[in-house]
């Protein structure tokens, strides 16, 4: 019997390729297999949830990826415990969320944004009261100097930033905090870095500086976020992630004109979709065709 694979959610299509149907039998994202115990290889992004409950239906899974870098939707611990190897693809969307982090800067900051909605709606005098910064000559500080962070540093270096960075220690963190006029965060979510971003932490900042979050939504703390922002402290918020919290707060925060959104989309370009999709079903195939993945893909070890 073919081995089946169950892909939760979208891949680029060129990607299935990796996964010939002579070999291994493909359950698409919205289907169901019709036999749980013949999955060996789920596939998912960051959405759906690879949980306990479903690990159990699939008695006989032996490897679990995730076509990204955060793993906060798999019990990866759990899967460990029953001798399931755990794969991701760090690194591959490195370039992709760096751009993304400097559009949101110069949205920002410029205040492009505002710029453009101006011009769409017939005021093209606004051009005579703006008054937008330049990123060059302003202070960049980077919490998290993984891949992203490097990536994030290099091109705004090249823009004229003054580059500090910072891992999450916090000793540094404080350093950054204080003496940056943009920080950028680019770290995983984990029990220490949940509200990371608390009010203490947006009290060290300078008045009117900018936070951009394309980490997680729940490294900054929602309610002392709008706080910042309402006292005028924090000059703006840009992300492509919605913090954690009521729907209340969330719609404060989205209509709060200091405050740019995007939908969790900063890797989700063509070139990158396919380069997360391609790899992650390469890693099924290595690893259910007996070939080790190498180590900086293994999310645990079994």
């Amino acid at each position: 019997m073919k081995p089946v694979v169950y892909i939760l959610e979208s891949v680029d299509e060129r990607a299935l390729s990796r996964l010939p149907t002579d070999r291994f039998t493909i359950v698409m994202p919205g289907e169901e297999p019709e036999d749980f115990a013949a999955v060996r290889a789920i596939v998912v992004r960051g959405k759906e949830q690879v949980d306990r409950a479903l690990i159990d239906r699939c008695p006989h899974l032996s490897v679990i990826v995730r076509n990204g870098v955060g793993v906060n939707n798999i019990d990866v611990d759990y899967a460990t415990a029953r001798g399931i190897q755990v794969l991701n693809v760090p690194g591959a969307n490195a370039d992709t969320v760096a751009e993304h982090t400097i559009g949101l800067m110069l949205m920002l900051v410029r205040g492009m944004y505002r710029l453009v909605r101006e011009v769409k709606q017939g005021n093209w005098n606004y051009r005579d009261a703006y008054a937008g910064q330049e990123l060059r000559q302003l202070k960049l500080g980077i919490i998290g100097m993984g891949d992203i962070g490097q990536k994030v540093g290099g091109i705004a270096g090249a823009m004229g930033m003054k580059i500090s960075g910072a891992s999450r220690n916090q000793i540094q963190r404080e350093r950054v905090l204080a003496d940056s006029d943009v920080v950028s965060l680019h770290v995983p979510l984990t029990d220490q870095t949940r509200d990371m971003i608390d009010a203490a932490a947006l009290s060290r900042m300078k008045p009117g500086a900018f936070l951009i979050n394309t980490a997680r939504g729940e490294v900054v703390d929602a309610q002392a976020l709008l706080e910042a922002l309402e006292s005028g402290h924090l000059g703006g918020y840009g992300s492509d992630l919605m913090v954690a919290a009521d729907d209340d707060l969330r719609q404060r925060l989205l209509d709060h004109p200091k405050v740019l959104i995007t939908p969790h989309a900063a890797s989700l370009t063509a070139l990158t979709f396919f380069e997360l999709s391609d790899r992650g079903l390469r890693h099924v195939a290595d690893h259910l065709g007996g070939v080790e993945v190498e180590a900086v893909y293994r999310v645990n070890e079994v």
